[in-house]
């Protein structure tokens, strides 16, 4: 017993001596991994540690340790690969990732090729005083082509089990990839390869990649083989290496079928056999058919097959297969028809065969068949029949016009066909309207016109036709045709043509000109003073054109002649020509009117019928409507002054108009270049002998049309027609005796009872009479009358 207590006694001596000498003896020794593979053209890494002993370690210091590799001997100048410090250029290209003054010296070699194959002794060189070569270990470096393979592992509900075994339903399956990392940049990559594609879950350690694949195994993932690959991406290509496995799982039956031939539809009395099929692992054990009757099922006997020889009605209905084996079973049906032919086909549109523009509509068809038809739609287009689809449905999701027309379904199996029928009516409200006048919407007075007006509706519309009379629309009749089988200007104006349906309504229009030939009114004529004035008015469609001719000869605006027209209306016109003293001798003035319908002319004589104002003709109509009876009055009583009239005075064609010779008073010899030159007067206020009335009370102005056309202007001005500018001169009639009469006509005058002024912007002189002659009649009370005067 002493001597097993001394035995252990011993042992923990040894064993502390050993400690010690490790804590306070230290000696030189490294630490390499005794092998390392490398894969040609990467990197390989030397994982490397050392240790010195005591005394040195003040000389080991980070600015002056260097690092040395000697490859294949332990001598320096000989077998010298790698310097930290001074490297060569036969030395291996490399660096030493690890802190020399720590001890560590792990070293990284790039560009491996065949040449580092060999055996590696590090060396350790501080200053002067610390150098050292481990000869003792030393690493083997092997420099590899292809990459090392990777492992793939089975592991079944987390316990690794052989790739042979099977693997149960539902069971949770996880594949692991594992492989060595070596050196290389970038690392290398893990990847899977299966059907189908399972989700990844990657791991790395410092010397090994790990990728695990898990999924629930399921009928799918039976017989799929897995291949794990890992990839080394070097300088200018990569290397890759894999491993496979294939899974194998039981399961229960899976896509359990029925099939029959000939067919699951098959005519009276004759054969068909239904076959069951189903995948299983392992294989099913049993199939048990069995049918439907009354709700209930009825086990008909066991086998793969179920045959009926002869089949008949009473075969028709559902039969089911069940197969089954050690994991489960499963069920599948299949129904036995007895086939015919298609009948009772009939076609049903929702909501209606009639439907509007821009609605929903669906043609159903049905029949009674077995098997199953196919129903065919088409359409009639042009006489033939255009296939549209296949289906037993036929959808219009939006209506349109073209979606109208007769549709055809045809139900067919092999045994037959059969056809329906439906037309789809598409309504909609009137659209593209359009009026057409025939032959023309232009047409000659007296011609036949027809206006057609016409739409594109469903249903049929009603057209009514109006007019546009005074702004408003006047109903004319109904119907798409309006006819004039004799036209004239009244028919002239827009027609309308409104066509309406329950769905909507839409206008069209359409303007009717009836065109005629020009045609001059009866009422054109002229007058005649010193100068002659002509009117004629006409009218035409199209809008006529007016010339004058002058003894023949087209005339236009000049110093002697100046013409002017005016639109009466679109189809009317009226031309006025002044004709001046010299050309008074013409006898013959012709008004011409012409269109594209024709030409109309006129001949109008030059009289000497002077324009009366204050006579019987247009100056009496328009007094006598507005003043009534008391101007009838006064005009008897101006005619009645004109007859007793008797000297300095010679009769004209019109009435009630005295041509004077003389000039009138207040007026000098200076004014007038030419003192034959003619004035016109009311003479109704004169007396017959030439002067003033004694005892008559003043009476009222009257006008006087006066021509001043030869008095010569007192500028330089040259007076032709533009020179027949408009003044106004003051007329006051006194009856004979009066003084007022006398002192302001002067004795060496004629008994005259007129006193002119005129009020002319270019004499000056006249003006002051003016206002001279207002201040002698100042206390008069009077009618004054102004009238226009052409100087």
């Amino acid at each position: 017993m002493n001597e097993r207590m001394d035995i252990w006694r011993a042992e923990k001596l040894i064993l502390l001596c050993f400690l010690l000498k490790g804590v306070c003896c230290r000696e030189f020794s490294v630490s390499l991994p005794e092998k390392i593979e490398a894969l040609s053209e990467s990197c390989v890494i030397i994982k490397c540690t050392f240790e010195i002993k005591k005394d040195f370690d003040q000389y080991l210091t980070e600015s002056a340790a260097t690092g040395m590799w000697l490859k294949d001997g332990t001598e320096e100048d000989t077998h010298q690969v790698f310097n930290s410090r001074d490297p060569k250029p036969n030395h291996f290209n490399g660096k030493i990732t690890g802190k020399l003054h720590e001890k560590d010296c792990t070293t990284v070699f790039y560009n491996v090729s065949s040449k580092h194959n060999g055996k590696y002794y590090f060396r350790i060189k501080s200053g002067e005083v610390l150098k050292y070569t481990y000869k003792q270990p030393f690493s083997t470096i092997d420099v590899i082509g292809p990459p090392p393979k990777p492992r793939v592992q089975l592991y079944v509900e987390q316990k690794e089990v052989q790739g042979q075994e099977e693997v149960l339903e539902g069971s949770s399956v996880s594949l692991r990839c594992s492989a060595e990392t070596l050196c290389s940049s970038p690392p290398p990559t893990l990847t899977w390869s299966s059907t189908p594609r399972i989700p990844l879950s990657d791991s790395s350690r410092l010397q090994e990649l790990i990728s695990d694949l898990n999924f629930t195994a399921t009928h799918r993932e039976h017989g799929v083989t897995f291949t794990c690959t890992i990839t080394y991406q070097l300088q200018d290509k990569s290397k890759t290496a894999q491993d496979s496995i294939t899974v194998h799982v039981q399961y229960s039956p899976k896509n359990t079928a029925v099939s029959v031939l000939p067919s699951s539809s098959v005519l009276e009395g004759s054969s068909v056999t239904l076959i069951c099929s189903s995948d299983a692992n392992p294989a099913v054990l049993s199939y048990t058919w069995s049918r439907e009757s009354e709700g209930q099922l009825k086990q008909l006997q066991t086998g793969q097959n179920l045959t009926f020889n002869r089949t008949d009605p009473t075969h028709r209905g559902w039969y089911h297969c069940t197969a089954q084996n050690q994991h489960g079973s499963q069920n599948s049906s299949v129904k036995l028809n007895i086939q015919y032919s298609p009948k009772n086909i009939s076609i049903l549109a929702i909501p209606s065969s009639s439907v509007l523009e821009g609605s929903s509509v669906t043609l159903f068809c049905s029949s009674d068949a077995n098997p199953a038809v196919i129903y065919t739609w088409s359409r009639e287009s042009e006489g033939q029949l255009k296939q549209l689809q296949t289906g037993q449905n036929l959808t219009f999701n939006r209506t349109d016009p073209t979606h109208r027309g007769w549709y055809h379904c045809t139900a067919q199996n092999q045994h037959g066909s059969q056809n329906s029928s439906v037309k789809l009516n598409i309504q909609y409200a009137p659209q593209n309207m359009s009026t057409l006048a025939i032959p023309s919407s232009s047409v000659l007075e007296g011609s036949s016109v027809t206006l057609i007006c016409s739409s594109d509706a469903n249903p049929a519309v009603i057209y009514t036709w109006s007019r546009e009379s005074e702004g408003q629309m006047k109903q004319l009749q109904t119907g798409d045709t309006l006819t004039f089988n004799r036209t004239d200007p009244t028919h002239r104006g827009w027609y309308h043509c409104t066509a309406q349906n329950q769905h909507g309504s839409q206008n069209s229009s359409v303007r009717l000109d009836i065109q005629y030939a020009s045609e001059i009114s009866p009422s054109s004529s002229c007058s005649r003073t010193d100068v002659t004035v002509c009117f004629c008015e006409t009218d035409g469609n199209p809008s006529p054109e007016l010339e004058w001719h002058l003894s023949g000869r087209p005339v236009t605006n000049s110093s002697n002649t100046f013409i002017s027209e005016e639109r009466m209306s679109s189809t009317g016109l009226r031309s006025s020509i002044t004709l001046h003293q010299s050309l008074t001798n013409t006898s013959t003035l012709q008004c011409v009117s012409r269109n594209t319908r024709g030409t109309a002319s006129q001949l109008l004589h030059l009289l000497h019928v002077i324009p009366q104002e204050s006579g019987f003709h247009r100056f009496s109509f328009l007094v006598g409507a507005a003043g009534g009876a008391a101007v009838m009055m006064i005009l008897c009583g101006i005619l009645l002054i004109c007859s007793r009239r008797e000297n300095n005075t010679r009769r004209d064609d019109s009435p009630g108009l005295i041509l004077n010779d003389w000039n009138i008073p207040q007026l000098s010899t200076s004014d007038l270049e030419d003192e034959s030159g003619p004035i016109y007067a009311n003479s109704a206020m004169l007396s017959p002998n030439g002067a003033a009335t004694p005892n008559h009370k003043r009476e009222p102005l009257h006008y006087a049309s006066i021509d001043f056309t030869n008095i010569q202007p007192e500028s330089e001005e040259i007076r032709g027609v533009s020179s027949l500018t408009t003044d106004y001169t003051v007329i006051r009639c006194y009856p004979g005796g009066v003084s007022e009469a006398e002192s302001s006509t002067g004795g060496d005058q004629p008994n005259s009872s007129i006193s002119a002024v005129m009020r002319s912007k270019e004499n000056e002189t006249i003006l002051e009479q003016e206002a001279n002659i207002r201040e002698v009649f100042s206390q008069q009370s009077e009618d004054t009358t102004y009238e226009s005067i052409n100087i």
